[in-house]
């Protein structure tokens, strides 16, 4: 075939291609889809947020119930441990406690229950995760009440 007659096809395509494409109405979208788009989005956000408070409600609840079983369950280690004994001498004996502060201070911390604190203060730390969530899932639920 010769290289005009390929040209002169491909210009006539082109020609009817264009022709096809301008017989067809304009589609439009119905009237207010965008605000019913709008307003499944909405909807999706709100619950959304809805279900972040409600995981932020059972971090708190969860986070409290752990803080009391830590201090419940180790707690008591700690009112029996050495440590306890020794800051106990603070109360009866101060005047020996202030001439060897030192040497006391060291023994405090040799005798420190330090997986005991640990452990209690992890529920304390998810406590206050749990209430940082809540905090910012009840501002941007707020804001998406009143905006």
């Amino acid at each position: 075939m010769h290289p005009f007659l390929i040209l002169a096809r491909i210009n006539n395509m082109n020609h009817k291609l264009s022709q096809i494409f301008k017989n067809i109405p304009e589609i439009e979208p119905n009237r207010g889809l965008e605000a019913l788009i709008m307003q499944k989005i909405g909807f999706q956000r709100a619950k959304t947020l809805k279900r972040k408070l409600v995981f932020s409600y059972l971090g708190l609840a969860g986070s409290s119930l752990a803080i009391f079983g830590a201090i419940l369950g180790f707690g008591g280690s700690i009112l029996q441990s050495e440590f306890w004994n020794l800051s106990t001498l603070l109360f009866s004996d101060l005047m020996v406690v202030a001439g060897n502060w030192q040497d006391f201070m060291y023994s405090l911390l040799e005798t420190f229950p330090v997986i005991n604190a640990i452990i209690i203060l992890i529920p304390v730390f998810t406590l206050f995760l749990s209430f940082n969530a809540y905090l910012n899932n009840r501002r941007s639920n707020y804001i998406l009440r009143f905006n």
